[in-house]
């Protein structure tokens, strides 16, 4: 699930609706009136967005994607939010940086990236799979 952040000043429709997404995806993992002992109740994973002022809605980027494939598409797309035109070179910018930032902390080639945080904490089964999960 892609949401928006939870806390947002400017923008408390959007908060919201996060709110929503988020208090259904805690509801999904309860066990509910007959919990089945076979039955796994995890929640689905959710991804808060990079808004565009993140320091203004305690948003803290923890998974950043490489979109250097995508920005083609990603440019074309926001050139029909002509509302927001003052927001072009903004979000290209923080796209370069978070690309920096990616492909710094993974090692791999990243030019553009996005970030998001997750509502949820990753959870790994053994600690060979967190070392693996941690060289991505």
């Amino acid at each position: 699930m892609l949401t928006h952040s939870l806390e947002d000043p400017y923008k408390r429709r959007s908060s919201g609706g996060s709110g929503l997404c988020a208090g259904g995806a805690y509801r999904s993992q309860a066990m509910g009136h007959k919990p089945q002992v076979d039955y796994s109740y995890s929640a689905p994973p959710v991804f808060l967005f990079e808004p565009h002022q993140p320091e203004m809605c305690n948003f803290k980027p923890q998974v950043i994607l490489n979109i250097d494939e995508g920005l083609g598409l990603k440019r074309k797309t926001l050139r029909f939010l002509a509302a927001q035109k003052h927001l072009w070179a903004y979000y290209e910018k923080v796209a370069l940086q978070r690309g920096m930032q990616g492909g710094r902390n993974s090692g791999k080639a990243m030019t553009y990236g996005e970030a998001y945080q997750r509502l949820f904490p990753m959870a790994v089964e053994n600690w060979h799979e967190r070392r693996l999960w941690a060289r991505r």
